[in-house]
């Protein structure tokens, strides 16, 4: 067994009575495979090629992939999900059923026969990006369940020009997802573009951020950190309900970039309205 595997059992707790529950099958394409789980233990998945990606329904099952094998442990009883797993040539689909008794439970799929993968020229070479995008909308879906307000209460808004403020942020797998409104009470219409994001890293010591962590920073209460450094981050996705904002209109925004587990200042830069700049900074 290869040691990141035993590695994986050891951590997931009892497994004794692992040789008795596991099944040999080959890989299946077309069909949906059930998969019983049981709490405190980690059910594997092997398939016959390296895995590419691997996408879970729901945040109350935890997935790892290493190599061709998946390792699946649920979190919280009596919740059904599904499970997408992609290789070079195929896609296999499960449905995890609720956690349940142990002796029932599934410790080892093995799916390394590879008599259900067609041959590679008759294989579409890539996922399409409708099943892609597909799969993100599913996991931001359930991660956005775990977000957190962010407090905007020390800002005032402009009655003139446009308004951004930042209300909630979700930590995903080294990644942020931050949801965000911009309002237009001034009098002629904006374009709402995606904005630049900046991680900014003070002069002063990291506890001046923690302080301040879940709260949009007002721009003249910046100062407090003695001066920033910045940095461009990419933005690996972005929505908005409405891109054209009239006057009196607000409209929300999500965007996903990638950020840690320590809190950090972000700076959010949108186009000037007229002569205007356009941003929010928010310790998240």
């Amino acid at each position: 067994m290869k040691p990141t595997v035993a590695s994986l059992f050891l951590a997931a707790g009892s497994v004794a009575s692992a040789a008795q529950t596991i099944s040999h099958q080959a890989v299946n394409p077309n069909a949906v495979t059930p998969i019983a789980t049981a709490l405190n233990h980690i059910s594997l998945i092997e398939l016959p090629e390296q895995i590419i990606r691997a996408a879970v329904g729901s945040d109350d099952f935890r997935i790892e992939c290493h190599g061709n094998t998946v390792a699946l442990k649920p979190l919280k009883q009596g919740q059904a999900t599904n499970l997408f797993v992609w290789t070079e040539h195929t896609q296999s689909t499960y449905e995890i059923l609720s956690p349940g008794e142990i002796s029932r439970a599934a410790f080892v799929i093995d799916e390394t026969d590879a008599r259900g993968i067609s041959k590679p020229q008759a294989v579409k070479p890539d996922l399409s990006d409708f099943d892609v995008q597909k799969a993100a909308n599913t996991l931001v879906a359930q991660a956005m369940l775990e977000s957190k307000a962010v407090s905007s209460r020390s800002v005032k808004d402009s009655k003139d020009h446009v308004n951004v403020r930042i209300t909630e942020v979700t930590r995903g797998k080294d990644v942020l997802y931050v949801r965000y409104t911009v309002s237009n009470p001034g009098k002629h219409p904006y374009r709402v573009g995606d904005p630049q994001v900046y991680r900014l890293t003070p002069k002063l010591a990291s506890e001046h951020v923690v302080a301040f962590k879940g709260m949009q920073i007002p721009e003249q209460g910046m100062s407090m950190f003695g001066g920033v450094s910045a940095d461009a981050l990419v933005v690996k996705e972005a929505s908005i309900s409405d891109r054209d904002l009239n006057p009196g209109q607000t409209v929300e925004g999500v965007l996903c970039f990638k950020g840690g587990d320590e809190p950090n200042i972000y700076r959010f830069v949108f186009a000037n309205d007229e002569i205007h700049p356009v941003d929010a900074a928010a310790v998240l």
